[in-house]
């Protein structure tokens, strides 16, 4: 009969072992972070939508309300804003799918300070404007109004919902 001893480490080999095993790991968290930092450049828009936003100043008052988009650069390029949009979905299920839209629109002149195409800084601001129609104010309510604002780093847009607050619905009542 045959008896094979285990194998015993000397000192050298478990510093190598361990050595090993830390750049191993140190290694795959590099990899890991390299590859979050490539995910997330570029330019990154946050986009937020305001209603019932009113015109005030200038010579003469303006009674209308806007819609107002607001786009902010937190990436790490600039970008070029070259379109600002809108879809209508009469379902959650459409919606969620992003697929045939009961309606679509592009806003022909939404930013009459900062004209389109517009180049987007990193850390700029850009608002655009759209009438607030009672149509558009129905979509929102009784379905799902997105507003999209289309850059030329390309894909489906930006996209944020149109949600009607309580004090948009006030100031119509009292109007």
């Amino acid at each position: 009969m045959i008896t094979i001893a285990p194998h015993a480490f000397n000192s050298n080999e478990v510093w190598t072992l361990g050595i090993a095993a830390y750049a191993a790991l140190v290694s795959t968290f590099l990899l890991g972070w390299d590859a979050y930092k490539w995910l997330r450049s570029g330019p990154r828009i946050d986009l937020s939508v305001s209603t019932g936003m009113k015109m005030v100043g200038g010579e003469a008052e303006d009674p209308r309300s806007y819609v107002t988009v607001t786009a902010l650069n937190v990436g790490d390029r600039p970008t070029t804003i070259t379109n600002l949009g809108g879809m209508y979905f009469e379902s959650w299920w459409y919606a969620f799918r992003r697929r045939k839209p009961k309606q679509a629109f592009i806003i022909t002149d939404p930013a009459p300070a900062q004209r389109i195409p517009y180049r987007f800084d990193v850390g700029s601001q850009w608002i655009g404007i759209a009438e607030q129609t009672d149509e558009i104010m129905q979509m929102a309510r009784d379905g799902y109004l997105f507003m999209i604002l289309y850059t030329a780093t390309g894909g489906r847009g930006k996209w944020v919902r149109v949600k009607v607050l309580k004090v948009a619905k006030k100031r119509e009542q009292h109007a």
